[in-house]
């Protein structure tokens, strides 16, 4: 049986969502209660359609063995902090964007670059796939034992006020960076970039403090972003790797049926996650339509425009990882090969 409760003693438990339960023969035997945290809210399309039923997969192939519970909204840790929250044990699974923890992935960037990303179902697939081919890849995630890693919808740009229908109109503006990369990306079309986390573009929009973003569509949705935006720019400038990684020392510790039944579940866990964002970025177009965001789609000019400034970002990436003895060139290759 699956139910949810929610904390109500502590701001740690705010909003958390208790997935637990037992059948079978596991009433008589221990349970295995696992915390995963996560920063987005508890409506969001990936809490609702992929972690829920992660957890409910994961009880009823374990018997009851082991149960999950979500703690969303970042009520375990702010967004930069989940990766460290999963190697410290103090959740033991976190979700979160790999950009927010600058320099400890650098070759998980090559899905953040321009126009690598198309869909999040594929660029989630072909994420994994990497990961699983690339032992430099395995290598930056050592310290955790990943489960899924997956790709956000391509980011397009959100405006406030003034529409960008040209290169030329992002000159100057501020214009939210969802990481290193990013900066770099929104520097070459001569943008200015600021730093933070997906869940600070609406307070930011609001105040003035930035005038755009580079974000997924889904936002527009997810996190109300159709009450601060009036404008949507189609540009898949770049995307935002994520990954959803065990503490290891808590999946060392599973019986072997157990962690069996994680790596059974994991294998199609990334691209879920994926395609449930891509169903989130259709939803975010949809409510973009209701409320009468207008949403821009680049002539084909404009498009050359920003792909000829932004290839300098692709292969600057490219040579500073590979002057540093890493296989960028091959994982991008590998990365855009069709």
């Amino acid at each position: 049986m699956l139910t949810k409760k929610k904390g109500v003693l502590a701001a740690a438990f705010l909003g958390a969502s208790v997935l637990m339960g037992a059948c079978g023969s596991a009433s008589t035997e221990e349970t295995t209660s696992l915390k995963l945290s996560h920063f987005w809210p508890s409506h969001h399309i990936v809490h609702t359609q992929v972690l829920e039923k992660f957890g409910s997969d994961l009880e009823s192939e374990t018997n009851g063995a082991v149960t999950l519970e979500l703690y969303p909204g970042g009520s375990l840790g702010t967004p930069p902090e989940q990766y460290d929250l999963a190697t410290t044990g103090t959740s033991d699974i976190s979700l979160s964007v790999h950009g927010y923890t600058s320099g400890k992935f650098p070759l998980v960037e090559v899905m953040d670059l321009p126009f690598v990303v198309t869909s999040s179902e594929e660029g989630s697939k072909k994420l994994w796939e990497l990961y699983k081919e690339f032992p430099e890849l395995q290598e930056e995630h050592g310290d955790t034992h990943p489960l899924a890693l997956f790709t956000g919808e391509p980011n397009q740009i959100l405006s406030k006020d003034k529409p960008i229908e040209r290169l030329e109109d992002l000159r100057g503006l501020k214009v939210r960076s969802p990481s290193t990369l990013g900066n770099e990306i929104l520097e070459a079309v001569g943008a200015v970039p600021v730093s933070m986390p997906v869940n600070d573009i609406y307070e930011s929009l609001n105040k003035g403090v930035i005038d755009a973003a580079l974000a997924g569509v889904s936002t527009v949705n997810d996190l109300n972003l159709h009450e601060v935006v009036d404008h949507v720019t189609i540009a898949n400038l770049s995307a935002s790797s994520m990954f959803i990684t065990m503490n290891k020392d808590r999946y060392d510790q599973l019986p072997e049926s157990e962690k069996e039944k994680f790596d059974a579940l994991s294998e199609t866990l990334s691209q879920q996650a994926g395609a449930a964002l891509d169903q989130g970025g259709q939803d975010g177009l949809d409510k973009a339509d209701e409320v009468g965001i207008s949403v821009i789609e680049l002539s084909s000019e404009e498009q050359d425009k920003f792909e000829k400034a932004l290839q300098p970002v692709i292969d600057d990436w490219i040579k500073s990882k590979e002057a540093e003895g890493l296989p960028a060139q091959s994982i991008y290759d590998a990365a855009t090969a069709k």
